[in-house]
């Protein structure tokens, strides 16, 4: 199926099939494949924690305003970026291993490194914040194409209590939440949506002149 079908097709689905469960190899496989997303520097700060615990998932109900979605889905993700990644440390590895790999020589190594590190050291907390927001919500694109490729259905969720959901489940501050993902057999299709007509959401060259 192609990119521009799965597009024309995918609904936002809230009711699933309870009893369906993802095998373990399947998830893992969708998520190595949208770990391959574009992100910023290759810092590859996008983390996955999945939440298929039936018990865990129903104390998340109601911090998830009670979106049934929660616990009906196979799995509930939770998209995650990580604010370590913009440390000094994880870049040299990155780009050191890419060394090893052959993707580039010594120079261009280095060049890579520190102009990454000279980058993120420049940002402010809330420019940080917008970097992982970015390359969170690329990959999560990437994560519902592949699921819905595979057969699946998601929704993709930010009805949720913060803070509560990350005291819920012991997520340390250096982490940032994004946004929610359920996935599994849909039930039900979810209903079809209006979207603009190109002409209206399109410009060239100037905001101001549509196209």
């Amino acid at each position: 199926m192609s990119v521009h079908t799965i597009l024309e097709k995918r609904r936002s689905v809230r009711h699933f099939d309870s009893n369906y469960t993802i095998r373990a190899e399947v998830l893992t496989s969708i998520i190595e494949s949208a770990s391959k997303s574009p992100n910023g520097n290759n810092i590859q700060a996008t983390r996955y924690l999945i939440i298929d615990d039936p018990k865990l998932r129903s104390t998340l109900l109601p911090i998830a305003f009670n979106q049934q979605q929660v616990v009906d889905a196979s799995a509930l993700v939770v998209m995650l970026g990580d604010y370590w990644a913009f440390e000094q440390d994880n870049i040299i590895k990155i780009h050191e291993e890419g060394f090893q790999a052959g993707f580039f020589d010594e120079s261009l190594r280095d060049y890579l490194a520190n102009a990454a590190i000279q980058y993120y050291a420049a940002k402010s907390n809330e420019e940080l914040k917008l970097e992982l927001t970015r390359d969170v919500s690329l990959a999560s694109m990437s994560f519902i194409l592949l699921a819905n490729e595979a057969g699946f259905e998601t929704i993709t969720m930010s009805g949720y209590d913060s803070a509560q959901l990350k005291a819920s489940l012991n997520i340390p501050d250096r982490y940032l939440d994004v946004m929610l993902i359920a996935i599994g057999k849909g039930t039900k299709n979810g209903h079809q949506t209006v979207r603009h007509p190109v002409h209206q959401i399109m410009y060239r060259n100037s905001i101001t002149s549509l196209v």
